[in-house]
């Protein structure tokens, strides 16, 4: 089994970290559940020892929790089938079931989480979902099933429609590399999709619907996925620089002007000068992120 990670793995990630509230319709989705979209998603640790003869590190694309549900989630991003997927969301989930034990004298309850699959690359043959079975030492069998979506089965109307703006980036595997490669046309009628896109993604922003750095990201993970699918497709990419370059450096420039106004929350906190409303009134988009590092930064001394 692999344990490289590719660029979508890296995408996905950065899409939880970055704008962890947009998983929230994506797991609604897959898991066909209503949380509020305005929950609090709460990420945990995603690095997992796995043993194959050696002790190996390996990173899971996530590991969360929504609002005060005590649910945990795990979705694995999927580019190609290997076979091996099941073992691995089976490995991860057993992992983070030995994470959040629960004693209970000479009783232990392991809580499996709720894990599902998001494929970017699917055939006919892909399946709807995934059975799980677990055979016990006494015969008795325990199943659950691990729901998959395919990012093949979504128009982007669709994926505006029910706000799974966590999948625009990866909607880039809809297209033919194949077929753009020889056809100027196909080139400019995938520029034109994604000029509309950052037009709808902008729009979201005027109305409150997404933040600027929200906007960034997901242009900036739809840059890193077009560019390592286009690899091999030079007229291809050149398309993609022309609609899409800069929008990694833009990223990158936001996010630094994000953690500077977090860093000026957390000394405001600090000189104690300031009430939170006060606070709140100058930084309200960063308030809640600074509050908690600067809660996080007392309980380290």
């Amino acid at each position: 089994m692999s344990n490289s990670s590719t660029p979508y793995d890296d995408s996905f990630r950065t899409l939880l970290t970055d704008c962890s509230r947009l998983v929230i319709p994506l797991v609604n989705e897959i898991f066909n559940e209503n949380h509020d979209e305005n929950a609090r998603v709460e990420l945990y640790q995603n690095e997992v020892f796995i043993s194959n003869g050696d002790d190996r590190k390996r990173v899971t694309d996530s590991n969360f929790s929504i609002g005060n549900n005590c649910d945990r989630y795990h979705i694995e991003c999927q580019s190609s089938s290997d076979g091996t997927i099941i073992v691995r969301i089976f490995e991860y989930a057993t992992q983070i079931a030995k994470l959040t034990a629960d004693n209970n004298g000479n009783r232990t309850y392991f809580n499996l989480p709720k894990s599902g699959i998001l494929y970017l690359k699917s055939t006919k043959n892909t399946f709807d979902e995934h059975e799980i079975t677990i055979v016990a030492p006494n015969g008795h069998e325990l199943s659950y099933t691990v729901p998959a979506i395919k990012i093949q089965s979504y128009t982007l109307d669709e994926i505006f429609k029910r706000n799974l703006w966590f999948l625009i980036p990866f909607y880039f595997f809809n297209f033919d590399m194949d077929d753009m490669e020889i056809s100027q046309e196909k080139i400019k009628e995938m520029q034109n999709v994604y000029r509309n896109l950052w037009h709808k993604l902008d729009d979201l922003v005027e109305l409150g619907q997404l933040s600027e750095i929200e906007k960034c990201t997901i242009k900036a993970m739809c840059d890193k996925v077009a560019n390592a699918l286009t690899e091999r497709y030079g007229n291809v990419r050149k398309g993609v620089e022309e609609v899409m370059g800069g929008q990694v450096l833009d990223y990158e420039a936001k996010k630094i002007a994000v953690n500077e106004r977090i860093d000026a929350v957390v000394k405001m906190f600090s000189l104690n000068k300031l009430s939170e409303e006060e606070i709140r009134s100058c930084y309200p988009e960063q308030f809640e992120a600074g509050k908690a590092k600067y809660l996080s930064s007392l309980k380290e001394k």
